[in-house]
């Protein structure tokens, strides 16, 4: 006879022999019951998303991470779903277990994607394809005008020439990037460098297309050699030409490129070109065709310039900008007049302190009305900005009112934990505590600077998490998770913002890599919300991570406040009673008791670590014990007294 066991548990079959008197115990698995299912899921991620798991065949199981540093099982994952959550780069395995039955899945998480392979080169109108180790990732291509790129299969299509950046972007949020190289095909002035050489001096010539020859059209004139160094003959002009021969770089047709150049024994400063003309607090760029020039302005209160010709209007009235070039001759100047006429509206720049923005970068002009508590942008304008330090922006005709002013870089690093983050005028990432700007319809408000607020990458083992979640949040089921809310961590001796996430679709954030030793406070941003700090988050040695410091959103009154989970909102004993609360220290506790207990008194902060803990004797009938809370930091905490027939919970407020 055989018997099996129930599915999920080590199979049995049992045979019995009456003739040789003996049975033999066979322990295998069945095929229906006991072997791995395959389950669902991605398999790889990026740092700070989560990612969902399934096994559409079983239930009941266990889901487990070999590796939690680099992906952790949220908490409620079991059944057949799983929510996973990438938490550092690197490889771990998820592993579903049921009974005997045991499925594996590698996932990786990365924190920027490998390099892209591929072509690099494209003639107009060729293909080639694009590759990346990792899969999943969709592209997309900086310049369609040059070259096109299908968002899944990689296939890019040159289409004029130029240089593009090819983009793979995984889970929106990794990227790699990729340049392509696309010649022109036809005649073109693509060459760099001075158009003016003395007799007897020389320049160097430069282009970005490759397989050619140097070519001088009248040697008597200029020379040029093998690396595009001209040499001046005689006075007079000549062509410097840069030839690519048919089949030369791999494209098939022949193309010139070409530069005139003057050879001259005097000094020529060339000329400038540029506008005329530029508001109070605006800026123009000017630009010299005469390579290694220097720039001056005949009224620096007018308008100033800098070393590469920006100009800048500082008050209404008219100032020369000259351009000195020295040459064959000596100092030569070419002069440009420029208009400053009254400024309408409001600008400033953009800065970057200890870094550049690598991407475009928004500014936005946004109301406040105190009544509804709602802000609005009435204006915005996007300032292309690829390594600068510093970029101006404008909002001309702006209308009597009092406005906030945000500018934020625009790209898909725009959730990063670190780098710069969306900041508002002056330097707050915070809008309650942005600088308002009172505006009158046709003054001018210039120099209204915004400086970008920036994270830094640390390093420890201390960990701060939490969740923000809206509703009763009274222990119900009723509270909502809050997700997309920005979260800052900053370091509360320093000042130093550490870095910023946004709560996931549970609500909860995460914060690792913190050093110990250090006080650190939390604190949420959401729009028109006014938003208190989670504060005194001191990570140590002992006591390296708080995993439950979390918010509460309150819609009515557009406020967002810690919820420390170890404060239980019910009401004290009647026996009990706790004074005086606020204390300086000296906290007296009575209680009028049947007989004698023996209580147990604990204190602890608002995450719920114990800070005091004193075992006491509750004599019968009325009585007083003090306990002495001085050493404690000011702030709220909780007090507990409990014995068998006692159950006191209550807030109690620390003020030196």
């Amino acid at each position: 006879m055989a018997a099996t066991l129930p599915r999920g548990l080590p199979c049995l079959t049992i045979r019995f022999s009456s003739m040789n008197k003996f049975f033999t115990l066979v322990l295998f698995v069945l095929l229906s019951s006991c072997l791995s299912y395959a389950f669902t899921g991605p398999s790889s991620g990026c740092v700070g998303l989560t990612y969902d798991f399934h096994d559409s065949l079983t239930t009941g199981g266990v889901w487990s991470s070999s590796n939690p540093a680099v992906a952790t099982i949220r908490p409620g994952s079991s059944g057949s779903h799983a929510t996973v959550y990438a938490v550092s780069a690197g490889t771990t395995t998820i592993t579903y277990t049921l009974g005997a039955s045991v499925t594996t899945s590698t996932f990786t998480v990365y924190l920027s994607l490998p390099a892209i392979a591929g072509v690099d080169t494209l003639c107009i109108g060729a293909s080639g394809s694009v590759s990346n180790l990792v899969s999943g990732g969709i592209w997309s291509s900086s310049s369609t005008y040059v070259a096109t790129v299908s968002s899944s299969a990689g296939m890019v299509t040159a289409v004029h020439g130029g240089t593009t950046v090819i983009n793979y972007t995984l889970s929106g949020y990794c990227t790699a990037h990729h340049s392509i190289y696309v010649p022109s095909s036809t005649i073109d002035s693509g060459l760099t460098g001075a158009i003016h050489v003395c007799v007897g001096s020389s320049t160097t010539l430069s282009t970005t297309a490759m397989g050619g020859i140097w070519v001088s059209s009248n040697i008597a004139v200029a020379t040029v050699n093998a690396t595009g160094v001209v040499t001046g003959i005689s006075a007079g002009a000549d062509s410097i030409k840069y030839v690519v021969l048919s089949g030369a770089g791999g494209c098939g047709t022949s193309r010139s490129f070409y530069k005139n150049i003057t050879v001259t024994t005097s000094t020529s400063s060339g000329t400038i070109s540029g506008p005329s003309s530029v508001a109070v607090g605006a800026s123009i760029s000017l630009s010299g065709s005469v390579s290694g020039g220097t720039w001056s302005s005949s009224n620096p209160s007018i308008a100033t310039v800098s070393a590469t010709g920006g100009v800048t209007g500082l008050a209404a009235g008219t100032a020369t900008i000259s351009y000195g070039v020295s040459g064959c001759s000596g100092l030569a100047y070419a002069t440009h007049p420029v208009t400053v006429s009254a400024f309408n509206g409001i600008s400033g720049h953009v800065n970057f302190p200890g870094g550049y923005c690598h991407a475009d970068v928004k500014v936005w002009l946004i109301t406040y009305n105190a009544s509804t508590m709602n802000l609005a942008a009435v204006d915005s304008v996007l300032i292309p900005c690829t390594g600068a330090t510093s970029v101006y922006y404008q909002f001309l005709g702006a209308l009597t009112d009092s406005y906030r002013i945000k500018a934020a870089v625009i790209d898909t690093f725009a959730v990063s934990s670190t780098g710069f983050i969306p900041t508002y005028h002056t330097s707050s990432f915070y809008w309650y505590a942005a600088d308002v700007l009172y505006h009158i319809s046709g003054a001018p408000d210039i120099n209204q600077d915004i400086n970008m607020a920036y994270g830094t990458v640390t390093s420890g083992a201390g960990f701060v998490a939490g969740n923000v979640t809206t509703g009763a949040n009274k222990g119900t089921t009723t509270s909502v998770p809050v997700s997309g809310m920005m979260m800052y961590i900053f370091n509360s001796s320093t000042l130093q913002l550490i870095r910023s996430v946004p709560t996931d679709a549970t609500g909860h954030y995460y914060f690792n890599n913190l050093p110990l030793g250090q006080t650190y406070y939390v604190f949420p941003d959401s729009l028109n919300y006014l938003t208190t700090p989670y504060t005194g988050l001191a990570l140590t040695t002992a006591a390296p991570s708080v995993s439950n410091a979390a918010f509460v959103q309150h819609t009515l009154s557009h406020t967002i406040t810690p919820a420390p989970v170890a404060i239980v909102d019910i009401a004290p004993d009647p026996n009990v009673f706790v004074f005086p609360n606020p204390t300086n220290g000296k906290v007296n506790i009575t209680w009028t008791m049947p007989s004698s207990e023996e209580a147990t008194i604990v204190v602890a902060d608002i995450t719920g670590r114990e800070v005091f803990h004193s075992n006491i004797k509750m004599t019968a009938g009325a009585g007083v014990h003090q306990i002495d809370l001085s050493s404690l930091t000011s702030g709220l905490y909780t007090i507990s007294v409990r014995s068998a027939p006692v159950n006191y919970n209550n807030k109690i407020q620390v003020q030196h």
